[in-house]
């Protein structure tokens, strides 16, 4: 049997949080427990805790790639995302995006950071599209 420990927060106790998707920023299905904080800070109660993709975004990755836009020249773990996200089939990603190497690295990843440019001279949506995302 496995014990979790968890240190108390004098101020916060438990300091429950509701983790937000790394990919879609929809708020998961779970609680996190994060207990004592670094200075005793309160847990965030709307941020992203992980990469860890809620359970709909393993759904969209099962069934294609995701597509999220982001500001030109952005780069590193966090991107600034400009709104455009939207799910493609593997075959468009093949017929859209180039070198090979990238599409493969895509395909393998199962979501892509697009810069603004791109994505405006791919014609991708920006915003929600007749009930899809």
């Amino acid at each position: 049997m496995h014990v979790l420990s968890i240190r108390l927060s004098p101020k916060h106790g438990l300091n429950p949080a509701i983790p937000r998707c790394f990919f879609c920023g929809e708020r998961k299905n779970e609680v996190l427990l994060p207990g004592l904080l670094e200075g005793d800070v309160e847990a965030p109660r709307d941020a992203v805790w992980d990469h860890e993709p809620c359970e709909q975004c393993q759904q969209y990755m099962k069934d294609g790639i995701i597509l999220i836009s982001l500001r030109d020249g952005e780069s590193g773990p966090n991107p600034f995302r400009t709104g455009g996200w939207c799910v493609l089939k593997e075959a468009a990603v093949r017929d859209l995006i180039r070198p090979e190497p990238l599409v493969h690295d895509i395909l393998k990843q199962r979501v892509a950071f697009v810069p603004d440019q791109v994505w405006d001279l791919l014609g991708l949506p920006r915003g929600a599209q007749k009930g899809e995302r």
